[in-house]
C-alpha cells in the first residue's frame, strides 16, 4: 500500500513547481529506494505523488551541505535559515534524506523551433527515471515516435551533455539519432529518436550477453575523448574532499577505518583501467530489438575506471533480485582479472556523490 505522508506547504508548493529536488523525512520512516509514496499538503490535504530516487541517512545538516546543494531543498536566503528551518521540524541526531522526483508533471513547451517540429498534442509522459529531467514520448511532424526530454538548467548536469554524447557515438555504438537541441529561456530541451525493444534483462539467461555489450563499449576508449567529468582523478579528489561525508556513510567492510586510512585507501587503489564508460549502466539502460542492442540514457559517458560501470551493474542486479546473472556476467565480459579492491574503491566514490 502506498504511503501518504504529510508535508508542510511550504515544502509541498517546492516540490510541486520544481524547486525542490531533496526532501529530509521523519528519521522514523521507512522509505526504500525506488518506492512510491503521496505526500500530503497538511494545509490542503492536496496529494502529490513522488517517487524515491536515492535513500541516505546522515548524522548532521552540515554532512548534509557537504554532499547536496543547498538549492536542491528549496528556496532559502542561507545555510543558517534552512537549518534553523529543518531543525524546528526534524531536530535530531540523524537525518533521513532522500531524493525525490514528481511521478506526473505537466509541460508547458515555449520553444517555438521545437513546437515545429512535433505534435504537441501527442505528448505523454514516460514511466519515470532516475534522472532530474521530465521524459515524454512524443511524435514528429513526420509522425515519427520520438522521445523529448525536459529539464530547468541546474548546474553540471544539462541535456547538452548528452546531446554531445549521442553526436559522438552515433558512427561507433546503436544509440538514437538527434533531432533537436535548445537551451532557451533557463530550460533545456532535448528530442531524439526513440528506440523500440525491450531491456535486456528480460529475457532469459541475459548476464553473458550484458557482459559482452558492457565490454565493448569499454574497447572505445579513446585518450582524446572530451567526455572526462568521471575521470579517475577527478572521483579521486571529489572523494577525499568529501572524507568526512564518506567516513559517516562508509560499510561494514571499511568501518574500522579511520579518515585517513580512507585516504590513503583511495590513493593508494586508485584504478589504472581507463575505458569509455556508459556511465549509468542499470539494467533498464539496455535495449534489444531483434538481436540488435541499443544504448540509451548516455548523459553520463566518461572516460573513466571500467568498474565505474560493473559496480554500477552490481549494484543494479542485487536490487532487481537478478544476482544469480552476476557469474555470467563476468564470463561474458571475460573478466578474468576481476578486481574486489576496485569495487572496493568505487564503493566509497559512490558515498560522495548523489
Amino acid at each position: 500500500m502506498i504511503k501518504k505522508i504529510k508535508c508542510n506547504q511550504k515544502e509541498f508548493e517546492n516540490i510541486n513547481n520544481d524547486k525542490q529536488a531533496y526532501k529530509i523525512f521523519d528519521n522514523g520512516l521507512n522509505l526504500e529506494y525506488l518506492e512510491t509514496c503521496k505526500l500530503i499538503n497538511e494545509n490542503t490535504d492536496e496529494e502529490l505523488e513522488i517517487q524515491i530516487t536515492s535513500v541516505k541517512r546522515y548524522n548532521s545538516l552540515d554532512d548534509v551541505l557537504n554532499i547536496i546543494n543547498l538549492e536542491n531543498f528549496g528556496i532559502y536566503d542561507n545555510k543558517e535559515d534552512f537549518i534553523k528551518y529543518i531543525n524546528k521540524i526534524y531536530g535530531g541526531s540523524e537525518y533521513l534524506v532522500c531524493r525525490i522526483k514528481k511521478t506526473a508533471n505537466r509541460i508547458i513547451v515555449d520553444d517555438e523551433k521545437l513546437l515545429n517540429l512535433i505534435q504537441i498534442e501527442t505528448l505523454q509522459q514516460e514511466k519515470l527515471g532516475l534522472s532530474g529531467c521530465l521524459v515524454y514520448r512524443v511524435k514528429t511532424k513526420e509522425n515519427q515516435d520520438a522521445i523529448l526530454k525536459v529539464q530547468n538548467v541546474k548546474g553540471n548536469d544539462t541535456l547538452k551533455e548528452e546531446y554531445d554524447v549521442l553526436k559522438y557515438l552515433k558512427d561507433k555504438m546503436s544509440v538514437a539519432n538527434v533531432y533537436y537541441y535548445n537551451l532557451y529561456e533557463n530550460k533545456e530541451y532535448l528530442l531524439r529518436e526513440y528506440i523500440e525493444g525491450e531491456p535486456l534483462y528480460k529475457s532469459n539467461k541475459f548476464g553473458y550477453q550484458l557482459g559482452q555489450e558492457l565490454k565493448k563499449i569499454h574497447e572505445h576508449y579513446n585518450e582524446k575523448c572530451q567526455f572526462k567529468k568521471f575521470a579517475v582523478n577527478n572521483l579521486l579528489n571529489n572523494a577525499i574532499e568529501k572524507i568526512n561525508t564518506v567516513y559517516q556513510l562508509r560499510g561494514e567492510y571499511f568501518k574500522d577505518f579511520s579518515k585517513n586510512d580512507l585516504i590513503n585507501f583511495l590513493q593508494e587503489n586508485k584504478p589504472n583501467d581507463d575505458a569509455l564508460i556508459h556511465g549509468d549502466f542499470s539494467l533498464t539502460n539496455f535495449l534489444v530489438n531483434n538481436q540488435k542492442y541499443y544504448y540509451i540514457d548516455l548523459g553520463n559517458v566518461s572516460i573513466s575506471t571500467k568498474y565505474f560501470d560493473i559496480y554500477i551493474l552490481k549494484k543494479s542486479l542485487k536490487i532487481n533480485d537478478l544476482e544469480e546473472e552476476w557469474e555470467e556476467f563476468l564470463r561474458g565480459y571475460n573478466l578474468d582479472d576481476y578486481n574486489e579492491i576496485y569495487m572496493r574503491w568505487m564503493e566509497l566514490i559512490e558515498l560522495s556523490y548523489n
